[in-house]
C-alpha cells in the first residue's frame, strides 16, 4: 500500500470524524434554540397576562383609586371621607346601571 492511499484513508477517516463531530453539534444547538424559544414564548404570555389582568384592575377601580388620590389633596379628613362616600356611592350605581 502507498503513502498517498494511507494518507487518502486517513484524510477521508478525518473528514468523516469532522462530518460526524458538526453534526452533533447542529442537533446540540438545535435543541438549544428550541429551549430558548420555548422560554421566551412563555415569559412572553406571562407579561401578556400580567397586562391585561393590570388593565382590567385599572378599568375597574379607576374611580375609587382617583377619588382616593383626589382625597390626598386636601388637609382635613372628613371633606375627604365626605367626598369618597359620594364618590363610592356613584361609583356603585354607575355599576349598578351597566349590568
Amino acid at each position: 500500500m502507498s503513502r498517498r492511499a494511507a494518507a487518502a484513508r486517513n484524510s477521508a477517516a478525518d473528514l468523516n470524524a469532522s462530518r460526524e463531530v458538526l453534526i452533533a453539534r447542529a442537533a446540540l444547538e438545535r435543541a438549544a434554540i428550541r429551549d430558548a424559544t420555548q422560554d421566551l414564548q412563555i415569559a412572553s404570555e406571562r407579561i401578556a397576562r400580567i397586562a391585561i389582568v393590570g388593565a382590567t384592575l385599572v378599568r375597574r377601580y379607576w374611580l375609587p383609586v382617583g377619588l382616593l388620590l383626589a382625597g390626598g389633596l386636601f388637609k382635613r379628613t372628613r371633606p375627604f371621607l365626605k367626598m369618597a362616600r359620594t364618590g363610592l356611592a356613584v361609583w356603585q350605581t354607575v355599576r349598578l346601571l351597566r349590568r
